[in-house]
């Protein structure tokens, strides 16, 4: 997860880039920033918390520039810290750079160590770091020097890379993490989504392929090339599960669309169960509830009132706080699921501890009955690629037969959605079935996977 955006060529750079990062505060809500250039000055700005928190500082308000760059971190293993807070700034023989990632560079210790060995200093405890020191040390002409130093990396990262007046996107070779290209009047835009480029005004143009750096300058994409031959696209499944916005667009139509699908894929898996309603886990379980209901004909009902002044419990750094804000977050709409036998909707198990104390919330209301219904198959694999499901003994699903987790969340029936209706709910046109990261299901990573493999996001 985590989040990025960058605009260049308009003097509204930085409040674009502010409304773009509020628009991705979905994908990470631990702490914010941006860095504004194309003065002949660049200044970085970061906040622990919600982007509101940082746009509100007049510092940020008062400065000017005509490109900027934008991050929202979610934090997977370096520490949760305004240090490690990004945009990452440095003033080096190329001039001042800052760099904003989304992913998980998984040879990072041993980059780390070598950086050392040659005299590197390191500032954060974040991966992203190292870009910006392979930039400093390298010679040659800004875009392929860049490019040079996304060649020393494996695993997942798209970047937003800028120099003064010079915008730069890119991609790892597998498109593990997605980054789009947009434009706004005479002004490029690359986000994590399309929704972040639309939301400010502009229209989403295509993906940035993996693999590809894209060069803008001045309004104009100078250049566009590949830092190394693209591998077999791969990109995360779980974006469309759980982590982008419904109204993003990915693969040819929007996420909304695509948890539709999930849901009557779901109702055709559980046909012949009987349930009075059929209901939600908000929200990202709303759309896949609402595919289920027109798909089986039961009702669709919301039969819980969700605190929208809470963060997403799943991305909180513990376990504790995760446990705290699903908690606060939700309470049952009595009269809506008394005595009622429900199906019950919700993205994924990961621990099942959440999912455990949701359904008690619901007997608790007097739920009669629940079958509960999954729009992704069991996550039996960590992510190495910037998503926080835990280690392999911590998840339930990796360790218990289903079965035995039924038994667990105490439902009447516990149903996943099969990987192979997963891909055809992502993938509208049938082509793109084989272009998907689903390693947390399957446990097959599209890279190589050790025991010193590094995560962080």
């Amino acid at each position: 997860m985590s989040g990025i955006i960058g605009v260049e060529n308009t003097e509204n750079a930085a409040t674009l880039v502010a409304a773009g990062l509020m628009t991705l505060q979905h994908r990470g809500e631990e702490s914010a920033g941006i860095s504004i250039s194309g003065n002949g000055n660049m200044k970085s700005f970061r906040s622990m918390g919600f982007v509101s928190r940082l746009v509100n500082a007049d510092a940020l308000n008062m400065h000017s520039g005509t490109a900027a760059i934008g991050h929202v971190r979610y934090t997977t293993a370096a520490k949760s810290s305004l240090t490690n807070a990004q945009p990452f700034q440095i003033e080096c023989i190329h001039g001042q750079v800052s760099v904003a990632h989304n992913g998980s560079i998984t040879n990072f210790p041993k980059l780390r160590n070598e950086l050392l060995k040659k005299g590197a200093i390191f500032n954060h405890t974040s991966d992203t770091e190292i870009f910006l020191h392979f930039i400093a040390m390298s010679k040659g002409n800004f875009p392929d020097v860049v490019a040079k130093s996304l060649s020393y990396a494996d695993g997942s990262f798209s970047l937003a890379v800028l120099r003064d007046k010079t915008l730069i996107g890119a991609r790892d070779v597998n498109g593990l993490m997605p980054l789009v290209l947009g434009k706004i009047d005479n002004s490029y835009i690359i986000a994590s989504e399309t929704a972040a480029i639309e939301v400010i005004g502009g229209k989403y143009i295509r993906d940035i392929e993996p693999g590809e750096i894209v060069v803008i300058e001045k309004g104009k994409i100078k250049k566009s090339f590949f830092y190394k031959k693209p591998s077999k696209q791969s990109t995360c499944i779980f974006e469309q599960v759980y982590i982008s916005r419904p109204d993003s667009i990915m693969f040819g139509q929007s996420v909304k669309e695509a948890r539709v699908k999930m849901g009557a894929y779901l109702a055709e898996q559980m046909k012949g169960v009987k349930a009075d309603i059929v209901m939600p886990v908000p929200d990202t379980g709303y759309f896949a509830a609402l595919g289920f209901s027109r798909a089986s004909g039961i009702l669709f009902e919301a039969g819980f009132v969700r605190n929208h002044y809470l963060g997403r419990s799943f991305i909180k750094p513990s376990q504790n706080l995760r446990d705290l804000t699903a908690k606060l977050k939700l309470r049952p709409i009595k009269e809506v699921v008394s005595g009622k036998d429900i199906v019950l909707i919700d993205d994924s198990v990961v621990r099942g501890t959440t999912s455990r104390r949701i359904i008690k919330m619901l007997k608790d209301a007097g739920v009669k009955k629940i079958h509960f219904a999954l729009s992704s198959p069991p996550v039996i694999s960590s992510c190495y690629y910037g998503i926080d499901t835990p280690s392999k003994e911590h998840l339930i699903a990796a360790n218990q037969s289903i079965e035995k987790i039924k038994e667990y969340l105490e439902v009447e029936s516990l149903t996943f959605l099969s990987i192979d209706n997963l891909k055809k709910s992502c993938c509208p046109s049938g082509k793109c079935k084989n272009v998907f990261c689903s390693a947390c299901f399957t446990g097959k990573y599209p890279t190589k996977i050790s025991k010193d493999t590094y995560k962080e996001a």
